[in-house]
């Protein structure tokens, strides 16, 4: 075997090398004679013997205190490919974070971009007016329910369109008119009671409208502002209170969150369109999206869709043991055609819907009935009168 000194290698180091390397030289007394070779030193085998085994005493009794270089390398490696694999993580995040927060200011930028028009719109087509100075016992209560604008169907037993709607409600303004002069009542209550829009939750719905939800959503608001301007001028007073119906959701029932509904665009778009005219209110009276509290005359009026309210005791007691204490009434749409009833003493009111039957959901069913909205006075006891107009 040849043994050579290692460049800048010391004396201890060569000795503790050659030493380890043993029992492939042989004896200690071969060791001793290549490190005196190597060394130019003249010592004995005990000497390298007894200095190599002190190395590894010393060694062994702080080998915890010595790293593995390998392990540690490989668990240096393993750092920075994790520290690479956040870093590409962190640059898509950041990249996602950018798109979302120009896709927000754009959405934000188009809404502000359309509150102006809806309030320019608002000052060309609704101008300020005298108010009518009123002083009476009795308010009005009008329940709009079930619109469904969009929804197009002929049959046999009824046929409906944004045109029939719009005429419709054109002959409830009328009808309105009239009741408001024979009982000269001071405010009008207006309970927008869900399903203005007929939407788009499920196929049957898409396949069959005439308007896509965007159009639906632009004439509803427009109906309701056109027949709340027009009550403002025979009321002291036009208050307008809103709740969410199932149409209006943004997906299937089971995906969709309780919270986003369209029913909020139509009446945003109300409130700034009808901005300037000093006696029409809306009044966010909201205990829940779906449920909202009317003051009239003292009394409390609790108004609902109807979706998770069943227009039955049960849905009665349930809906009272929720809020905690009994209305004077509750005011529902969704199923369709006006109805009074009573509870254990709390009144239940129920709208119509603007389109009546007649579409494949009523055909199938066998459901007829006409297209009708409730109408009420109120004073300081309750509702006085009932008015379930038909408007065929």
């Amino acid at each position: 075997m040849n043994f050579k000194r290692l460049e800048n290698e010391t004396d201890d180091e060569l000795i503790y090398r050659i030493c380890s390397q043993k029992n492939q030289i042989g004896t200690w007394e071969q060791v001793r004679d290549i490190i005196n070779e190597l060394t130019g030193n003249d010592f004995g085998e005990s000497t390298y013997r007894k200095k190599y085994q002190s190395f590894e005493k010393i060694l062994n009794a702080n080998q915890d205190k010595f790293y593995d270089c390998d392990a540690a390398l490989e668990e240096l490696k393993e750092q920075q490919r994790a520290l690479e694999r956040e870093k590409v993580k962190f640059r898509d995040e950041r990249r996602a974070w950018n798109k979302q927060n120009y896709i927000d200011s754009r959405v934000e930028e188009k809404l502000d971009i359309l509150e102006e028009q809806l309030l320019s719109i608002g000052k060309e087509l609704y101008e300020p007016h005298n108010i009518a100075e009123i002083n009476s016992d009795n308010d009005m209560l009008v329940i709009l329910s079930d619109f469904h604008i969009g929804a197009n169907y002929d049959s046999f037993i009824g046929k409906y369109n944004t045109d029939i709607a719009k005429e419709r409600l054109q002959k409830l303004l009328e009808e309105v008119i009239k009741i408001q002069k024979r009982h000269n009542s001071e405010k009008c209550h207006i309970s927008l009671t869900g399903d203005l829009i007929n939407g788009s939750i499920h196929k049957s719905i898409q396949i069959t409208n005439s308007e896509d939800v965007i159009s639906q959503i632009k004439i509803a608001t427009e109906l309701i502002c056109g027949f709340a301007y027009e009550c403002s001028k025979y009321f002291k007073d036009v208050n307008i209170y809103s709740v969410v119906g199932n149409h209006s959701r943004i997906d299937k029932k089971d995906d969709a969150l309780h919270s986003e509904r369209l029913d909020d665009l139509i009446l945003w778009g109300t409130e700034l369109c009808l901005n300037g005219i000093d006696n029409i209110h809306i009044l966010r009276r909201n205990i829940d999206i779906g449920i909202a509290d009317l003051n009239i005359r003292g009394k409390t009026y609790i108004s609902v869709h109807g979706d998770y309210d069943g227009y039955n005791k049960s849905g009665v007691s349930s809906l009272c043991m929720t809020l905690g204490f009994l209305p004077y009434a509750i005011l529902y749409g969704h199923l369709h055609h006006c109805s009074v009833d009573e509870v254990n003493g709390v009144k239940m009111i129920r709208g119509g819907c603007l389109g009546g039957s007649g579409d494949d959901y009523t055909l199938e069913k066998r459901l007829t009935g006409k297209a009708s909205q409730m109408v009420c006075i109120c004073d300081k006891d309750g509702v006085v009168c009932y008015y379930p107009i038909e408007l065929s």
